[in-house]
């Protein structure tokens, strides 16, 4: 049971609330107001990352293959999907629950997206930047390494995107998983 289990419990306990069901209805909020932490701290993140940081912009230019926005898009449909289940707790009798086998499948595929960006990037860095260098001019050599750092930013954003999704989606299902 966790820390803010054990708070309601106390509040419940030393209340004017009577009844099991009223202490029932309580607990069952918790597991949506955590998926709700996680959500707006995501939320928040990216605001404050795009706002500030121009995170889109700098994401949209340094990602060749654009698979980084692909992972976010599949991030946050699939987290509203853990959201509306998580929601669906609140009724634990009188509802089924879920089984989100699916969203463990999607959690690894964000991460595997994340690596195919990596190895794609790898490709980019070494398959266009090696074909036309000349060592005695040095705006070849510059071409070349421009080339070769547009393919490195490839492979390390997707990496970083596809492995910080792929870690976010997995804690929503497991607080979903933790109450069910």
């Amino acid at each position: 049971m966790g820390l803010v289990s054990h708070f309601i419990s106390y509040r419940v306990a030393n209340s004017e609330y009577t009844t099991n069901l009223d202490c029932i209805i309580i607990m069952n909020y918790v597991p949506l107001l955590k998926w709700w932490l996680v959500v707006c701290a995501t939320v928040g993140s990216a605001f404050i990352g795009t706002y500030f940081f121009g995170l889109h912009e700098l994401l949209y230019d340094a990602d060749a293959t654009k698979i980084s926005f692909l992972i976010i898009v599949i991030f946050s449909i699939t987290s509203l999907w853990v959201g509306e289940a998580t929601s669906g707790l609140l009724y634990k009798d009188l509802l089924a629950t879920k089984d989100l086998t699916t969203g463990w499948f999607i959690a690894e595929s964000l991460m595997a997206l994340g690596m195919i960006g990596t190895v794609v990037g790898f490709l980019l860095m070494l398959g266009t930047a090696f074909g036309n260098i000349d060592v005695n001019n040095t705006e070849s050599l510059q071409l070349a390494l421009s080339q070769m750092a547009m393919g490195m930013s490839t492979a390390l954003y997707t990496t970083l995107l596809g492995l910080i999704c792929s870690l976010l989606l997995k804690v929503q299902l497991v607080n979903y998983e933790s109450y069910q």
